[in-house]
């Protein structure tokens, strides 16, 4: 297996970026370091050569490694990128969709459709389980947060089957949202809970610290605290394609 610090020459700066940022944000959600195999190299380049997107790509993997924590299964056990394989091609699929869309393509924007009521459906009834959990936790605030924004997500729901519905403007408005309901999470966690936080982020990325630029480590940082936020009050990731 070649090693990722010394490419072959043909190997641009660009490429070797996505795969070490994808590389360093997989084992900080594990909680471990671990060597890729060469099936893994292997995937990272058919997203690479398929133009999936990096952003796309480590949305996925917040999204696959939060599920795992929901359900109470480790994250350190799982043993390959492959994991996040079918969640990658389903969200580079409805961005597929949505470029369809604003070409006018009919077809593939009726299936656009269809695929943003599912998940849009899934994110309500997801976050109304999370408000309930947190009123039984005395956590009054964000329970009517995360209750407004599951509201909120039903709306876009139902503008999803109005002719003039824009599906930009619709994955805009889950950013925001994903935004508002990690904000309350955070206020909910309160100074000792944000500190925790915090500190298993950071201890998290101790090993490969001296391997990361100072970019690359705040935003592998907060996107590791989000993450554990997330975990700990049970909050999906709410935007279709993810954010880097």
């Amino acid at each position: 297996m070649k090693e990722l610090h010394s490419p072959e020459p043909s190997v641009s700066p660009e490429e070797k970026e996505y795969f070490r940022v994808i590389e360093e944000r997989f084992c900080a959600l594990r909680g471990a370091s671990m060597l890729l195999s060469p099936r893994d190299w292997a995937l990272l380049e058919t997203w690479w050569s398929g133009r999936v997107p990096l952003s796309l790509v480590l949305g996925a993997l917040e999204e696959v490694f939060s599920a795992r924590v929901r359900r109470g299964d480790s994250a350190d056990s799982v043993s390959s990128l492959a994991y996040a394989r079918a969640e990658v091609h389903r969200r580079f699929a409805l961005q597929r969709d949505l470029v369809a869309v604003r070409r006018g393509e009919e077809d593939e924007g009726q299936r656009l459709r269809r695929e943003v009521r599912l998940h849009l459906g899934r994110l309500s009834r997801r976050l109304t389980q999370c408000a309930e959990s947190a009123r039984e936790e005395g956590q009054e605030a964000l329970c009517r947060t995360l209750m407004t924004v599951a509201g909120e997500i039903r709306v876009l729901r139902a503008a999803s089957s109005r002719k003039e519905w824009d599906a930009s403007e619709t994955e805009e408005r889950l950013r925001q949202l994903d935004s508002e309901a990690l904000e309350a999470a955070r206020v909910a966690s309160g100074e000792a809970g944000r500190n925790e936080s915090e500190s298993r982020a950071r201890d998290i990325l101790a090993h490969r610290a001296a391997d990361m630029s100072k970019e690359a480590y705040r935003e592998t940082l907060l996107a590791l605290e989000q993450n554990l936020s997330r975990q700990r009050w049970g909050i999906p990731p709410l935007a279709i394609l993810g954010e880097g």
